[in-house]
């Protein structure tokens, strides 16, 4: 084998994704080798398999998180891991636990490797802890049963992933030694020689020199090599009746025959596994399938959800990535386009029309000379994929939202984001509260108690969370949930609204509820327990939301042929409970416009058709009417409105500017007014109050100031992103008098901010400005007189202070307050386990994560490389800090990754161990001082390359940098 064959292996390895190491068999279809010659190479290097590797990264990380936390239990553990994408189960965590961590020889040493331990199983199949969950405790039972496993028949369309499914159970059998590593995978496609019987048996049985014409010779059979291993059947039904008799005496004695041999009998003992897409009883022999006590019967595609359905699409562009070694960009149109469609084939079809799809882009892309893989929704792919695939109707809408997506070669950093609320398993929340409060020995009353308070906050949590996007209407259920659980949540919904005519049902909680319903029917079908600990309470306090439970559990019994138990239905109780809450929106600010003439309706008309909303209302107010007449008009408009919900007012001139207080007297809801009303400041202030984010959305005091500050004689300057703490400077003419007076009013509204008073008429007042803005970051001046200072914010005082100024202030200390290095580092872009050949793949690997997380726009990572092309960003201390255009950021971001051996980062040969990418927006620039700071002292750096997990780096870093000064 060549030394280049090997070293991509090698950096394979070196490169893989700590939550997912890459088998031996990925490797192999990556390099287009033998898997067994990845087994020797990866032997011969004394590498660990992948199950080693995951489980010491695993080991790793738990050590991790009990430095922390020393009183962990594995139920917090295991959700900690979860967040972090390893993927594990409480059985596995365990495991871990109680098994010490497996060394890893050098490469060069002679010190054998330690014996492999229990490692996770069927982990890299998409839906191992979804949809597979059954099957893959039948598939382990099927092979752990001694002594040589239960005989097994996978059923299962055409596409379904049967082959890989026995693989696993082959890949299982080893991880827990039933197996030896070098126990035979022995596969035969019975549908090959379906149309020659005699050559199939032979095949399979071997046969006897001169058992049939051109016998010329003893001949073993692949049953004498699967001895020891695996023998596995695909398209069994395409074995004769006569084969099908064959292996009675193969599964009831381990002993056979081959063919025209009579009085010999071989024996091979084999562990058996068929497959078939045809129904087992019209198409095998009665006497055949009762020596086969496991069917697994794997899912359609479409009877997966649509997590799983996108994961599988991601993961196989990721393999064609791999496979061409270029990068592969693909727009969000072809992701949904490629999730919404229905696949006969299945899995298989949808690879197959992935693979397709990437071959002919990969012809325009060798056309057009560059590296990098194109696709987008052009009309020859719509054609060929897409056309007619869509059912009648309605488009279909998919229940998560794509983005473009940029695959590197061998690096996964792709996310799935969910357009509608993300739902939270309450089974799984539930009984991970459960055992967590069972380990700790509390007594059954108090955990129901615990349990019941729990439920009760996640429930209350589903009424009030967001729905981000658009709010779904129950008509597209059906694209969420599947046709029968539409249905039948529509027809409940039109019940409970003919029931309740006078209430305003909580429609969001209908969202829950439908998808609760389908992982429920899962849950059932794969025969996993329903914990329900309160049930007993439910049924006495929530006597009429249980019978209404009862009903609709009839509807589903009745459409899916099953029967809930009553711990469900006691759930879907808590829901119908929730749904019939009064919805508890956020309030959103009021925009009313209010101007003599026609102006309100005309500006108003303008604001909703360019900003597609329809709230805010216009009032015309004609020159001959009485205003009080136009007052009324507007209190009464008001009273409809929620107490807390506050008006904006805007209006033209004369005696409306007092509309707001008429208002706020008459009804109580708060109000601002800006006269003098223009159609930019109308359309800012919708922007803010109906557009903008609602995690985000500002109040009304808020969008009031921020639309008249550039109304101020005094302008407004950003706050300088030091790391210091906040202060503001109160002065006067005297620094006694009114400034002490301005200090106590500050004091009162900001106590956590310093106050320092000064004289106008001081003639060392620049020199102690500048020592103090030397040691604290200078929010404002706020004074009677304005000392014009270079750089500095003056805000006037006077007696009412508290109205337009103090808002000015607020929006300043907020401002100081979300402009810091803490504010944009996250966990997830974190990377300390970093393992890299080149520069380009770590830039790549950088560029992927930003983009394909939304933080930068594609040409960012263009950007990127042209700046190193410049000139190298190697800074000192062993660190690389690539950088691409302000301009080509949607959101800051900073991503760092520590190598495991330093890189050769330019044509000096510098080498770099750590490397940080900020992206950063231009507002945001000044953020880069407190990164640079840190790093260029050794000692600080250091400290940051000891970080034992993301977290950690996070807090020494900030602390790095908050300490600037000190």
């Amino acid at each position: 084998m060549s030394e280049e064959v090997k070293d991509t292996i090698k950096q394979l390895i070196m490169s893989e994704s700590v939550y997912h190491p890459l088998t031996d068999e990925e490797i192999a279809r990556t390099v287009a080798v033998l898997r067994e010659t990845v087994t020797g190479i990866r032997k011969e290097l004394q590498i660990p398999s992948s199950r080693e590797r995951r489980k010491r990264n695993i080991k790793e990380a738990i050590q991790a998180v009990r430095t922390k936390r020393t009183a962990v239990s594995i139920s917090q553990l295991v959700h900690l891991l979860n967040d972090q994408g390893f993927e594990v189960t409480r059985n596995y965590v365990a495991d871990v636990i109680n098994e010490k961590m497996p060394s890893v020889s050098d490469p060069g040493s002679e010190e054998p490797a330690a014996p492999a331990p229990r490692p996770e199983d069927f982990s890299t199949l998409v839906g191992h802890n979804g949809s597979l969950v059954k099957n893959i405790q039948q598939a382990k039972a099927a092979i752990l049963y001694p002594p040589y496993g239960l005989p097994t028949l996978i059923v299962g369309d055409s596409g379904t992933g049967k082959s890989k499914f026995a693989e696993c159970m082959y890949q299982h059998a080893k991880n827990n030694h039933i197996l030896a590593d070098t126990s035979p995978f022995v596969a035969l496609n019975c549908a090959d020689y379906g149309d020659n019987p005699q050559l199939l048996l032979s095949i399979l049985y071997g046969h006897k020199k001169g058992a049939f014409t051109g016998a010329d010779q003893d001949t073993a059979g692949l049953v004498e090599r699967a001895d020891g291993g695996i023998l596995f059947l695909d398209e069994i039904h395409r074995l004769p009746p006569k084969g099908q008799e064959m292996l009675f005496s193969l599964l009831d004695k381990g002993r056979f025959r081959r063919l025209g041999e009579v009085d010999t009998e071989r024996e091979s003992r084999v562990y058996f596994i068929g497959a078939t897409t045809e129904s087992i009883e019209s198409s095998l022999l009665l006497t055949f399938r009762r020596r086969i006590p496991m069917i697994i019967e794997l899912p359609k595609l479409e009877d997966r959800t649509l997590q799983e359905k996108a994961q599988l699409i991601y993961d196989f562009f990721q393999n064609e990535a791999n496979r061409t070694k270029c990068k592969i960009m693909v727009k969000s149109k072809i992701l949904s386009a490629f999730a919404l469609k229905k696949y006969d084939g299945n899995i298989g079809q949808l690879k197959s029309e992935i693979q397709v799809t990437c071959a002919n882009a990969y012809v325009e892309k060798m056309n057009s000379g560059k590296n990098e893989i194109n696709i987008g929704f052009n009309e020859l792919l719509y054609n060929t994929l897409f056309h007619d695939k869509q059912p009648a109707g309605q488009p279909r809408k998919s229940a998560i939202i794509f983005q473009d997506t940029l695959f590197v070669p061998h690096i996964t950093a792709t996310k799935v984001q969910h357009e509608y609320p993300v739902f939270e398993d309450i089974y799984q929340k539930i009984e991970e509260k459960y055992y967590e409060l069972k380990e700790m020995d509390i007594s059954a009353p108090e955990i129901e108690k615990i349990i019941w308070t729990f439920v009760v906050n996640k429930f209350k949590l589903i009424g009030t969370e967001r729905s981000e996007g658009k709010q779904l209407v129950i008509d597209e259920f059906k694209y969420l949930v599947g046709e029968t659980i539409s249905t039948i949540i529509k027809d409940f919904y039109l019940r409970i609204g003919s029931l309740y005519p006078a209430l305003k049902l909580n429609t969001k909680v209908l969202i829950y509820l439908a998808i609760h319903l389908g992982e429920a029917i899962k849950r059932i079908k794969y025969n996993q327990d329903i914990i329900n600990p309160n049930l007993s309470y439910i049924r006495q306090n929530f006597a009429n939301e249980y019978n209404l439970a009862l009903q609709l559990a009839k509807d589903v019994e009745k459409a899916e042929n099953m029967e809930l138990p009553e711990g469900e239905i006691g759930f879907i109780a808590m829901y119908i409970k929730e749904l019939l809450q009064v919805t508890n929106k956020k309030n959103k600010v009021a925009i009313i416009t209010v101007c003599h003439g026609k102006i309100a309706s005309e500006m108003i008309a303008i604001v909703r058709q360019l900003m597609g909303v329809d709230f805010p209302i216009a009032i015309d107010m004609p020159f001959n009417t009485n205003p009080t007449k136009v007052f009324e008009q507007v209190v009464e408009i008001a009273q409809t409105f929620e107490p807390d919900m506050g008006i904006l007012f805007f209006v033209d001139m004369g005696s409306l500017v007092n509309i707001g207080e008429v208002v706020q007297k008459r009804t109580g809801i708060k109000t601002r007014t800006i006269d003098r009303v223009d159609l930019v400041s109308v359309m800012e202030a919708v922007r803010k109050a109906y557009i903008s984010d609602q995690d985000s959305q500002e109040t009304l005091d808020d969008i009031y100031y921020e639309i008249i500050h550039s109304r101020h004689s005094y302008p407004v300057l950003p706050i300088e992103n030091s790391g210091k703490p906040p202060v503001i400077v109160c002065m006067c003419l005297t620094g006694r008098g009114v400034a002490t007076t301005i200090r106590d009013v500050l004091t009162e509204y900001y106590p956590q901010v310093k106050t320092e008073t000064l004289s106008v008429v001081d003639e060392e007042l620049k020199q102690k400005m500048t020592a103090l803005r030397s040691q604290y970051s200078l929010i404002a001046v706020v004074g009677t007189m304005n000392p014009k200072l270079q750089g500095v914010n003056f805000i006037p005082f006077d007696f009412e202070f508290h109205k337009n100024q103090k808002m000015l202030l607020d929006y300043l200390i907020r401002q100081h307050q979300g402009n810091t290095l803490q504010s944009i580092l996250r966990e997830d872009l974190i990377l300390l386990n970093g393992n890299y050949r080149t520069k380009l793949e770590v830039l790549e690997a950088l560029g992927s994560i930003l983009f394909n997380n939304g933080y930068v726009k594609k040409q960012f990572l263009q950007s990127m490389t042209a700046r190193e092309e410049m000139s190298s960003t190697c800074f000192k201390n062993g660190i690389a800090i690539p950088h691409g255009l302000p301009s080509l950021v949607n959101e800051s971001a900073v991503v760092f990754i520590k190598l495991q051996q330093a890189l050769e980062w330019d044509q000096n040969k510098n080498k770099v161990k750590l490397i940080c990418l900020p992206a950063v927006k231009n507002d945001d620039v000044g953020i880069i001082t407190d990164l640079f700071y840190t790093l260029k002292n050794k000692e600080r750096v250091q400290s940051l390359l000891a970080a034992a997990g993301p977290q950690e780096f996070i807090n020494t870093l900030c602390s790095l940098a908050a300490s600037k000064h000190s």
